[in-house]
């Protein structure tokens, strides 16, 4: 490396600087009872899994944690299922980070759902609570969902091709336009191309 030349900071790196080194200093240490390997590997996957995380939302789960040490001492790093429920309150991990879950919208459910237009509630079903309908509850939850998604669409598209759009307006059709297209790619990897997508107010 060359003077002036930098090291561009890596995932891991950077989740290490704003959680785990100051939690370090905090006093965090190893729980007793975790062996050395093991614990190496634990701090692996903590970087690994909390990569998604922005600078901002990595410093309040390094804030929200500081309390939660284990042990006698209440020193020992809290175990991953604590980490990831305070992760996932700050800011859902996403799907697409996630294999079991994308191979879950490539199955026969992901096109189930785009046929009955409720991809797009399903999803934020999914981001949520990171696992499938299980209940009639949840099903009907999800159809609900989608109901009330579908009317939002047509009437806020109505406004964009009358010229009356609001600024809200327009911020959740980018916001519905992008979960919508986030979800279909992974229904599009089951066949390996993207789906269609049913017509739901827009422009033919």
């Amino acid at each position: 490396m060359t003077e002036g030349q930098t090291i561009a900071e890596t995932k891991r790196d950077r989740v290490r600087r704003i959680l785990i080194e100051p939690l370090t200093e905090w006093g965090f240490r190893k729980p007793g009872d975790m062996r050395a390997d093991r614990f190496n590997g634990f701090m692996a996957a903590l970087c690994d899994g909390m990569g998604y995380l922005a600078d901002e939302q990595l410093e309040t789960l390094c804030a929200a944690l500081r309390t939660r040490g284990e042990g006698k001492d209440r020193r020992g790093w809290p175990r991953m299922a604590t980490i990831t429920a305070l992760a996932e309150a700050i800011a859902p991990r996403p799907i697409e980070e996630i294999p079991a879950m994308r191979r879950w919208f490539a199955s026969v459910e992901g096109p189930k759902a785009v046929r009955d237009g409720a991809l797009v509630a399903l999803f934020l079903f999914w981001e949520k609570f990171k696992r499938p309908p299980l209940t009639d509850g949840d099903r009907r939850a999800i159809r609900d969902k989608a109901h009330g998604l579908d009317s939002d669409v047509r009437v806020r598209r109505d406004r964009e091709r009358r010229g009356v759009a609001s600024a809200d307006d327009l911020q959740w059709l980018a916001w519905h336009n992008g979960i919508e297209g986030r979800a279909m790619a992974l229904v599009g990897e089951g066949s390996g191309q993207t789906a269609a997508m049913p017509n739901t107010g827009g422009e033919a």
